[in-house]
């Protein structure tokens, strides 16, 4: 796949699956301007700004707030939410921002990396729209493994090609910028807070395509995939509906450019 996934199927479904419960969305704010250094005189950028999950509670600890997105429909989303924040989204490509080099305070990116065939020119644009200092702040979520079992039933028996990642894959988080010649800018930081989710509720998710490595999967490798975890679901769960509390924790971290300067294109 050579396309970077594209949101617009999710519009109606998106901030009611990928939202924050009630309040966490304030502390994760905070989290992700402490750990960029950003303040009130701030311009920053959001690469996959979506509906405004992020930016909006951001955009209030910073003087500007630009976000780029391929979709339009999530972006007119984020602009019926908006209740005058200086947040300015507009329809972008990540591999080729419309900004001028050196002209953001930091670029924010929350778990897009994975859904963009072309990531590393998207590093590349990144370097050169940041200025001299400036961070990227990489923000990715950890999920714990109550429900782990529901996983490896899926992966069994779904092609593992069929459900890869067509970006960087998700367990690369931590490393890859470092791998690409990012310098970590301090340590890992998180913000831990818990969610209720039945095992049918799950199941629920996939028959709804709720999850972007579904829509390219065929009805019927999508079925069977549901089936496998039915069986799971029969043999270890006798109350399938009832709720679990489950934590997730995200995780923030501020990086450095490479030293030597990005490729220039001109304007």
């Amino acid at each position: 796949m050579n396309e970077s996934v594209r949101f617009d199927r999710a519009v109606d479904f998106y901030d009611q699956t990928r939202g924050f419960p009630p309040g966490e969305e304030q502390p994760i704010a905070a989290l992700i301007c402490r750990v960029g250094g950003f303040n009130e005189a701030s311009r920053v950028l959001e690469i996959g700004v979506g509906t405004g999950r992020i930016a909006l509670p951001v955009a209030r600890h910073v003087g500007a707030y630009f976000g780029v997105d391929l979709s339009a429909s999530m972006m007119q989303r984020l602009k019926a939410k908006r209740r005058g924040e200086a947040v300015y989204p507009g329809q972008a490509d990540a591999a080729w921002l419309p900004f001028p080099a050196r002209s953001f305070d930091g670029v924010v990116a929350v778990h897009v990396f994975h859904l963009i065939p072309a990531w590393r020119q998207v590093l590349d644009e990144v370097r050169r729209v940041l200025r001299s200092g400036a961070p990227l702040v990489h923000c990715w979520t950890r999920d714990d493994d109550a429900f782990r079992k529901l996983g490896e039933a899926w992966r069994a028996v779904v092609s593992p090609e069929r459900q890869a990642d067509v970006g960087v894959h998700w367990k690369r988080n931590p490393e890859f910028l470092l791998d690409e010649g990012w310098q970590a800018a301090g340590a890992e930081h998180s913000h831990a807070y818990s969610v209720e989710r039945a095992p049918l509720d799950m199941l629920d998710g996939l028959r709804n395509r709720i999850w972007s490595a579904t829509w390219r999967l065929t009805d019927e490798e999508v079925e069977r995939g549901m089936d496998a975890m039915r069986a799971v679901i029969a043999a270890d769960y006798p109350n399938p509906d009832a709720p679990r509390r489950l934590q997730t924790t995200f995780v923030t971290r501020a990086y450095l450019p490479p030293a030597e300067e990005p490729p220039g294109r001109p304007f």
